[in-house]
């Protein structure tokens, strides 16, 4: 992904400064998008913090970039595969684990 990320950038919020409305986090937030978007040529931000979901619509129109909420996106993904009915590979490094010996007190959970 190193090639596709142009920068992690951080604010130093709590999440909980998102909750307070006499707080500045909305405004520092954005800011810091401005700057992902100049400075680092970004194309589009990913948010990540799932508390601030429900800001991805508004920083988006402020900002004028795709903003991407990670937990949503994730969630369609799984979503996607499932519908699909696709699941992890049985073969290579993703097989199943190979049978073991159960001894000593495990020995009685044995198949």
């Amino acid at each position: 992904m190193t090639r596709l990320c142009r920068k992690v950038r951080g604010t130093d919020l709590a999440v909980l400064d998102l909750e307070r409305p006499e707080s500045d986090a909305y405004r520092v937030i954005v800011e810091e998008c401005r700057a992902a978007l100049a400075e680092d040529r970004s194309g589009a931000i990913v948010l990540g913090c799932a508390g601030m979901a429900d800001l991805c619509e508004r920083i988006s129109r402020d900002i004028g970039a795709p903003v991407i909420d990670g937990v949503t996106a994730a969630v369609k993904l799984v979503e996607s595969i499932v519908s699909l009915k696709l699941g992890t590979s049985k073969i290579g490094d993703l097989g199943y684990p190979l049978p073991k010996l159960y001894t000593g007190a495990m020995k009685e959970l044995a198949p």
